[in-house]
């Protein structure tokens, strides 16, 4: 039972490929690939000094 547990332990990243995001800072060619794609826009606003 332990060598199976350990088996999907290592294995698990091999398991667990995940796609690139494409992070965009343009807002309208955001809007353009969010319409392309038929996903939602996640924004994230920043107060910079």
């Amino acid at each position: 039972m332990r060598t199976l547990i350990w088996s999907l332990v290592l294995a698990s990243p091999l398991l667990a490929q995940e796609e690139a995001v494409p992070w965009l800072d343009n807002y309208k060619a955001a809007i353009q690939e969010a319409k392309r794609t038929g996903k939602p826009i996640f924004l994230e606003f920043r107060c910079e000094p």
